[in-house]
């Protein structure tokens, strides 16, 4: 059921990257991807040497949380470009759940990452890209809740600190092969 669930979503978020995409080439966002995909050669060739989006570079922050009746929300996590030169986002990011400390797993929940290996989004000074985190909530009053979000841009060492917002905990699967909760990679905003 879960790995079911997984390839649809999988298959659900391949459908919203390339509704994104052609969004973004019709909106002029400089998503690698949607030029890419309009047989721009060129744009791929020099998004290879602008350099990856630096911790310092970057502010994040909680966007939209969804909903779709399958048990698990998707948030996103949108990540602006603060800086005054463009950079990639590439790959997805490192995300730990920090919260109180669990008698077996302690206080900091690793999620794992989904990379289809994207060529990334160039993010020009403004602009936004977002990776969405999939959990697999606990509404329960003696759910686990984190306290704050922890994340890593690839590449980086430095995090970025987003404290948890939600009204809901997040059901731990510490080394679980299919857990229900996971980070996909960057697409555009």
């Amino acid at each position: 059921m879960l790995r079911t669930t997984l390839g649809a979503l999988a298959l659900a978020g391949t459908a919203l990257t390339m509704t994104a995409c052609g969004a973004g080439a019709q909106a002029g966002q400089s998503a690698l991807g949607a030029q890419s995909a309009a047989g721009s050669d060129a744009v791929r060739t020099a998004s290879i040497d602008t350099p990856r989006c630096g911790t310092g570079d970057l502010d994040a922050r909680f966007g939209g949380v969804l909903d779709d009746g399958s048990g698990q929300l998707r948030i996103q996590l949108e990540y602006t470009n603060t800086s005054d030169h463009e950079c990639v986002l590439r790959g997805a990011p490192g995300v730990d759940l920090v919260g109180p400390d669990d008698p077996v797993h302690g206080p900091t929940y690793s999620v794992p990452r989904v990379d289809d290996g994207d060529p990334g989004y160039l993010l020009t000074a403004g602009e936004r890209g977002i990776a969405e985190l999939t959990v697999l909530p606990d509404h329960s009053p003696e759910a686990w809740r984190p306290t704050e979000l922890v994340t890593i841009p690839p590449g980086q060492e430095d995090p970025l600190r987003i404290p948890w917002s939600h009204d809901f905990g997040v059901v731990r699967q510490d080394g679980a092969t299919h857990p229900g909760t996971y980070v996909h990679e960057f697409k555009p905003f």
